[in-house]
């Protein structure tokens, strides 16, 4: 089943490559995140020794180059094809301003010329 969820991005998305834990009904997951936002983030399974039928999921990750995990929780929006989306409905206000400042960070030097010295 091919699911298009471009249309329901409201947030961009900036590419990634961090592993995580997701958290479905007590059970703890291994998957790798590709891509996040302000909103949400695209997953793909790693290692998943359980798997829920629910929609309700809590993420544990580090922003490269920072060692204090954040804490989400979400509902996936489409579980399909080794993928997972995961839209975000709860998160701490200091771990939003964490991300948002990640988040700028990546967009601002993804934009920027690569220079050598």
């Amino acid at each position: 089943m091919e699911v298009d969820v471009t249309e329901q991005r409201k947030q961009q998305r900036v590419d990634c490559d961090m592993i995580l834990n997701k958290i479905e009904s007590g059970h703890t997951n291994i998957c790798r995140a590709t891509d996040v936002s302000l909103g949400g983030i695209r997953l793909e399974r790693v290692a998943e020794a359980y798997r829920s039928d629910g929609e309700s999921v809590q993420l544990q990750f580090a922003l490269p180059g920072e060692e204090e995990p954040i804490w989400v929780a979400g509902t996936k929006v489409y579980d399909a094809d080794g993928q997972v989306g995961v839209r975000f409905t709860n998160i701490s206000h200091g771990h939003f301003v964490k991300l948002r400042a990640w988040l700028r960070a990546q967009s601002i030097s993804e934009g920027l010329p690569e220079f050598s010295i």
